[in-house]
């Protein structure tokens, strides 16, 4: 796929768009949320005016019927003389007043003798166009003993009744409002009675309910589904006064229906309904997520609901966000489709610079770089790649010259290293015939070459040996190496005494020493049929003498190096070795053989490494020597050369 292209115009690209797509998605996200929340608020806010809108078209329905009471009960106050002014005012009243079903006047006991204990005058339509009279006050009507008569008797101001089905007078499902009459003496006779249809109030609320959901037609039918809100009214009891559900009147108790879910969020709501509270709660209803604005309908102590479904909450936000979402996407294709190509076009130079540079690297220097048009930083890298064009390839030229250099420099210090190491005795042992004498001697450079050294020799039944070390290092230290073992040879080949050797070169050396080098020296001479040594030293580091298990330094005198002071006159010193010992010459390349934090091995570990060795054989001493610095020193580099020598000395054998 060409989108898994490793080419830089696709990878710039495509590192573009996704951190344009990041920022995209975190500012189309944020901005959905905020215009979800902020949508639903709205939503929410306009179904709160609609519960308030609702609320008080629902009080003004009942104040049209208290009102119409009020005005109808002077009137039938002021005809109480007879039956007959009574039934007519009733009647004339509920002409003039078609929304209530029926008007009733239930008197107090015997009020009209004539008429007997009970006299409930009810007039009622029945139809549109007929009024039906009647008297409903009887033994089996005992008003007299219902709650809602001894209620109003006694009452001051009207009140509306809980729904109930009137068996007696409207044969239908009713709810009342109830009114104290009063005689001219301010007395209370009876109890006026003004019957008002379930089915009517239903109505009403049905006519709010299709005006609020024809408002959010738009709204609600976003997504292709119909959804609908409703309103219910129930009493302080639970009971429903107005549900679209009819059947649900009188037969279903809001309270019981909440408390048998389990959620108890339902319950809340209940309670919050019959306390008369105001507020909205995110429910399930009748099996449907909903959210149920509720207030109360003062004027008779109902509570009245708005159901609507989540979905119209959140859905018109959903919607908004999904716009935003998909507009957002189409943006970012479009700025990926001109990123790509104004990438592609802006550095099509690059390819075809990138095609000359991989014939450049393949040694091909003479390849032609593209001409670039534009005076852009990617004409100042082509410009770039031909200066290195041509400084690689005068580079190259070079290269091999100094190549040949080195390789022919590499061959003459190699044949120099094997000039040097061939100076100095290989042999081990060196001398297989005698029993009275044992050596073993390492000498490793730092570099090819060095500026250490050794030898030794028997003349005349005395071993003649010296250690050096030549300030420096590499091809000036290995001359100097080169001439001192020759002189050394030479001298000892027939001078006895060490200090005469060490005085004659140091007068040759000082005498032509304009690089001021010089060499720190040990030169010993032993006795085989005695074990005398006699020896001289000159700046070099004490040797150490070993015998059994116990050893100690050679005293030495604090003479110069060698090539110093020409003048110098150096001193001998004696001492008899007994059978056995073995001396441990060396240089300051084991003392000071460094670790990567520059830690030295020291004289303290050359003891340990001696006692711990448990054998004074050369030999052996020399490789567990050599053992433990490589241990010590682990991968660090060589920093100075390192030369042991060992000479173990058993008398008469």
């Amino acid at each position: 796929m060409k989108w898994l292209s490793q080419s830089f115009p696709d990878r710039l690209t495509r590192h573009i768009i996704i951190v344009l797509m990041i920022i995209i998605t975190i500012i189309t996200v944020v901005i959905s949320l905020l215009t979800i929340d902020a949508m639903s608020m709205e939503t929410q806010n306009y179904f709160h005016s609609i519960m308030e809108l609702t609320d008080e078209k629902m009080e003004k329905v009942l104040k049209s019927v208290e009102v119409s009471a009020v005005n109808n009960i002077d009137e039938v106050e002021r005809n109480l003389e007879s039956p007959a002014t009574v039934y007519a005012a009733l009647e004339k009243e509920l002409k003039l007043n078609p929304h209530i079903i029926g008007y009733a006047a239930a008197f107090e006991p015997n009020y009209y003798p004539q008429q007997g204990k009970w006299f409930e005058p009810y007039v009622i339509h029945r139809d549109s166009n007929k009024i039906e009279i009647q008297q409903i006050g009887s033994a089996e009507h005992d008003y007299f003993k219902s709650s809602w008569y001894n209620k109003a008797i006694k009452s001051k101001k009207g009140y509306w009744t809980d729904p109930y089905f009137d068996e007696s007078g409207a044969k239908m499902i009713v709810c009342s409002y109830l009114l104290p009459i009063h005689d001219r003496n301010g007395k209370a006779v009876g109890v006026f009675v003004a019957d008002v249809s379930l089915d009517w109030l239903t109505e009403q609320l049905k006519e709010i309910d299709e005006l609020n959901n024809e408002n959010l037609k738009d709204l609600l039918n976003v997504f292709g589904k119909n959804y609908k809100s409703y309103s219910f009214i129930i009493t302080k009891n639970g009971e429903y006064v107005a549900h679209p559900q009819k059947e649900r009147v009188l037969s279903k108790n809001f309270l019981k229906y909440v408390k048998s879910t389990i959620s108890k969020f339902d319950d809340l709501l209940g309670q919050n309904m019959m306390k008369g509270k105001k507020g909205d709660m995110i429910t399930k209803i009748d099996s449907a997520n909903s959210v149920v604005f509720y207030s109360p309908l003062e004027s008779a102590e109902w509570s009245m609901a708005i159901v609507v479904p989540l979905a119209v909450i959140y859905y018109p936000g959903i919607y908004v966000g999904l716009i935003i979402l998909t507009l957002m996407s189409i943006g970012l294709l479009a700025v990926f489709i001109i990123c790509r190509f104004t990438i592609r076009r802006a550095t099509k130079p690059l390819i075809y610079l990138s095609s000359s540079t991989k014939e450049v690297a393949k040694g091909r220097f003479d390849t032609p770089l593209p001409m670039i048009e534009n005076n852009d930083e990617i004409r100042q890298l082509r410009n770039s790649f031909e200066e290195m064009q041509q400084s690689l390839s005068r580079y190259v030229n070079k290269l091999q010259e100094t190549t040949a250099q080195k390789a022919s420099m590499e061959s003459e210090l190699n044949i120099a290293k094997g000039i040097q190491m061939s100076m100095l005795p290989k042999t081990f042992p060196p001398y297989p015939e005698r029993t009275d004498i044992d050596i073993y001697g390492l000498l490793t450079p730092a570099k090819a070459v060095g500026g250490d050294l050794y030898d030794f020799h028997i003349r005349d039944e005395h071993l003649y040996f010296c250690i050096g070390d030549v300030s420096g290092k590499g091809v000036p230290a290995a001359l100097v190496m080169t001439v001192i073992s020759t002189q050394f040879r030479t001298l000892s080949a027939s001078e006895d005494k060490p200090h005469h050797i060490v005085n004659a070169l140091n007068k040759t050396m000082a005498s032509s020493n304009p690089s001021m080098m010089f060499v720190t020296l040990f030169v010993g001479v032993i006795d085989l049929q005695t074990g005398n040594l006699k020896y001289c030293n000159a700046g070099h580091d004490a040797p150490l003498l070993i015998n059994g298990e116990s050893y100690q330094y050679l005293p030495v005198d604090s003479n110069v190096p060698v090539g110093v002071v020409e003048d110098w006159n150096f001193s001998m010193q004696q001492v008899t070795i007994d059978s056995g010992d073995t001396i441990f010459l060396y240089t300051d390349g084991l003392t000071e053989a460094e670790r990567k934090d520059h830690t030295q091995f020291g004289s303290p570990r050359i003891i340990d490494t001696i006692e711990a060795s448990g054998n004074n054989h050369p030999e052996v001493l020399i490789h567990n020597m050599t053992d433990a610095i490589h241990q010590f020193v682990g991968d660090a580099e060589q920093s100075d050369d390192l030369t042991m020598l060992a000479i173990r000395y058993q008398q008469g054998k």
